[in-house]
This record gives C-alpha cells, structure tokens and sequence, in this order.
C-alpha cells in the first residue's frame, strides 16, 4: 500500500527536525550543500548565539549535524555541516508533508459542524 492509499493517519513528524529554529538551520544547510560557520548560520537565520547553540547540540545528538571547532587566527572557528542521516531524516520529514498535503487536498469531506457554519 503507498502512503497516498493509506487510510487518514495522524501527521507525527521528526521532532528533531520540526522545531522551527532547527528545520531552519537543516533547510539552511541542505540547501547549501557545504559546511557554513556558526557566524553564518547566526546571522542568516537571525538567530541568537545562545539558540543556536542549543539547536544545533540537539541536531548534532541525534545524528543530523556534525560540528568542527578549530582556531584559526587566535579565534575559535566552529563549522556545521548536515551529515548523511541528517539530509535522509530531512527528505522523509518533506515526503511526510508532502503525503499529508496530498490527503488534505483530495478529501472531500467538510469537517463536521464547518458546513453548519458556512450555510448560515
């Protein structure tokens, strides 16, 4: 059966990934295909050191970043990068959507007490 078939099923997506500051920086990262600084990613995203810093330790737990810290010039220089796991775990999250967009779309069905309200 292909998920299209598949009866209407309750959309449980990655929670890793679905936190907004994080879908953010995974988007960010897949789209850019290359391993960007901490600095970049802070000021692209807009998002605080402090934010980031925890997003992107939970990303890097579970798998879907990996991080480099080095000195370059007497200064600390972080890298992110978004690893195998983390660019496979972001398509199945956007197949997911997809497949749920999909059975929004097709069903036909009012939501009971929407027609109620539209008739009146």
């Amino acid at each position: 059966m292909s998920s299209s078939d598949r009866p209407q099923e309750a959309f449980t997506p990655d929670r890793a990934i679905h936190e907004p500051a994080r879908l953010q920086i995974i988007s960010y990262l897949a789209a850019g295909g290359k391993q960007v600084t901490f600095t970049e990613l802070k000021e692209k995203l807009g998002l605080t050191a402090g934010n980031l810093s925890v997003q992107l330790k939970r990303l890097e737990e579970v798998g879907y970043v990996s991080i480099s810290k080095s000195i370059r010039e007497r200064k600390p220089l972080t890298r992110v990068y978004l690893t195998h796991q983390g660019m496979t775990a972001l398509r199945q999250y956007l197949e997911e959507l997809e497949d749920m967009i999909k059975r929004l779309k097709k069903s036909t069905t009012p939501a009971a007490g929407l027609e109620e309200k539209e008739s009146e």
